[in-house]
């Protein structure tokens, strides 16, 4: 039996925990930059129990608020410089993934200053990164609790960091930042966090730790998904609650594992058609479902009995609960993407040999 697990995260979750957070903050240092989006921060009150928190600590802080919704490697660049001329000692991201991504690159750039793209990408850091501290706002990522940054390069490719060092030392989740959040919105995110568990439970990489909260997480999403497809449901403080701990479990799941096919082939859709991430991973989820059902099918019915949910039943509320992706491919769009599905490490994880074959095959049935 594989139990390995690794998450050097302090988690602290509920109600007002960022408020009560000034010597957790305090136990970091005596300056912080803030890296957040334009809006997400402020509207949900995040920022403002972030900074009251740093007041009350004593603790000296910048804001860096130029975070586009998939992040830039050249903004986190540019954050991070910002960062090591005023001194900052950690930093603190707050939002959805873009930031909290965002803030885990930030905080290798902070410590290393001058570090090019390409010596962000390789790994190769002569400093350890700055502490991060990750205040979520919405209920899908699970970015507060993995070693994993997406960032977009200048060439618009969406290309990740994954390393041990860039765990946040601390993560805070106060549910009540969710609330602001459109239920189109919350639906988008709350699939990503469904993809989270179910591409890590289908992975060659999973284990019982990761396929235990895989598990949880989905049952969690399940129960809140069959409410949310009632016509005129409106979800309830408990209801954001469950997705945002679902969104966790989603996390903590992929943190060692890693996501699967639904991610691999979803990024282009969110860097060439506007596509939001949450939906752009969950459209492929009940093709996935099909592929495991022929690969490995006695694990797909451990799957069902595990999630405590009948197979027609979770693709239906998948349906219904995915928004719209009306993206068209043409042939030539289609294989313009094909080397992007060759020893692509997501699609290596996959079961079965998916090759680019494969792969084009599923959008041609998506998207034609």
């Amino acid at each position: 039996m594989n139990m390995n697990f690794h998450m050097p995260t302090k988690v602290i979750t509920g109600r007002d925990c960022v408020k009560n957070s000034a010597a957790e903050l305090r136990a970091l240092g005596g300056r912080a930059l803030l890296v957040t989006g334009a809006s997400s921060a402020k509207k949900s009150g995040a920022l403002k129990d972030v900074t009251g928190a740093l007041n009350a600590a004593g603790i000296a802080f910048g804001v860096f608020d130029g975070i586009a919704q998939n992040p830039t490697v050249l903004s986190c660049l540019e954050a991070g410089k910002l960062a090591a001329e005023t001194g900052a000692d950690f930093i603190i991201g707050i939002g959805g993934g873009s930031p909290l991504d965002a803030a885990k690159a930030v905080a290798v750039a902070a410590a290393n200053p001058g570090i090019t793209i390409d010596g962000l990408y390789s790994l190769d850091w002569a400093n350890l990164p700055l502490p991060v501290v990750t205040v979520g706002t919405t209920a899908g990522t699970g970015s507060e609790v993995t070693p994993v940054s997406v960032l977009t390069t200048p060439e618009g490719i969406k290309r990740s960091i994954r390393d041990a060092r860039i765990y946040p030392a601390l993560a805070l989740g106060d549910p009540s930042y969710t609330v602001s959040m459109p239920e189109l919105f919350t639906r988008s995110t709350a699939i990503d966090a469904m993809a989270h568990c179910v591409e890590s439970y289908f992975s060659r990489a999973a284990n019982d730790i990761s396929k235990a909260h895989a598990v949880r997480g989905v049952r969690i999403l399940n129960d809140v998904f069959a409410r949310m497809v009632k016509p005129g449901y409106s979800l309830t403080w408990d209801d954001r609650e469950a997705l945002y701990n679902a969104s966790l479990y989603g996390g903590f799941a992929i943190s060692s594992i890693g996501t699967a096919l639904p991610h691999a082939l979803g990024y282009f859709l969110s860097e060439r058609h506007g596509v939001p991430h949450g939906t752009a991973c969950a459209v492929y989820l009940p093709a996935f479902i099909r592929h495991n059902e022929q690969c490995e099918p006695a694990l797909t019915e451990v799957f069902f009995s595990e999630t405590g949910m009948a197979r027609q039943d979770f693709l239906q509320t998948l349906a219904v609960i995915t928004p719209a992706c009306d993206v068209k491919l043409t042939v030539a769009e289609r294989e313009s993407l094909r080397p992007r599905w060759m020893n692509n490490g997501s699609l290596m994880k996959t079961w079965g040999d998916v090759t680019p074959d494969v792969a084009d095959a599923i959008l041609a049935e998506l998207f034609s």
